[in-house]
């Protein structure tokens, strides 16, 4: 037993939260079908970025993990087209190939980053991060003036956080950046 997830706190089957995975490779859509499904019940996988965008549009998605490396669109630039329609969704990047200085700037951007080869116990417990980061998110929403500036707050200044949320609501808001921030920290 790896001691790392030994101490992990067992969760239960989660029936609620929406994982959307994007990957050119079949075969590894397959692996994150039929592991994922063991902890998550919505799971959809696709192979490219313009599924992913109309599933996007249809269908409620609480998580993206995306491939870095694809054809056509790659995970870099779907995650930048899903943060301009939905700043609130967490986007997780995984690959296993070497990456440029830019890509590397890229990832630093995201919600985390997975390095390929991974066990199927890391991919969840990376997973479940991002949803405890989109939880925390779902709970900043309400408080915030403009919830389509939600990414602004995550690292603004106090006195520019002020002009962001609505009044009386600092407190609330302080707790959930400091949970986005421990979680995106982790993830990373």
């Amino acid at each position: 037993m790896n001691p790392k997830h030994s101490e992990q706190p067992k969760r239960a089957y989660d029936r609620d939260s929406n994982v959307l995975i994007v990957d050119d490779d079949g075969t590894l859509l397959k692996f994150f079908k039929i592991h994922l499904n063991k902890f998550f019940s919505k799971v959809v996988v696709v192979e490219g970025a313009k599924e992913a965008l109309d599933i996007m549009k249809t269908k409620e998605v609480d998580l993206l993990l995306t491939d870095v490396r694809m054809p056509k669109v790659d995970g870099l630039e779907l995650m930048t087209k899903v943060r301009k329609a939905h700043p609130d969704i967490p986007v997780l990047l995984i690959s296993g190939e070497p990456m440029s200085d830019e890509q590397k700037k890229m990832i630093a951007l995201a919600d985390g980053f997975l390095a390929k080869p991974f066990t199927v116990d890391e991919l969840n417990q990376y997973i479940l991060g991002g949803i405890d980061l989109r939880n925390e998110m779902k709970k900043l929403l309400p408080h915030l003036k403009d919830p389509k500036k939600i990414r602004e707050t995550f690292d603004a200044k106090p006195d520019a956080i002020s002009k962001l949320v609505k009044k009386g609501d600092k407190a609330d808001v302080d707790g959930c950046l400091a949970a986005i921030k421990s979680l995106r920290k982790k993830a990373s």
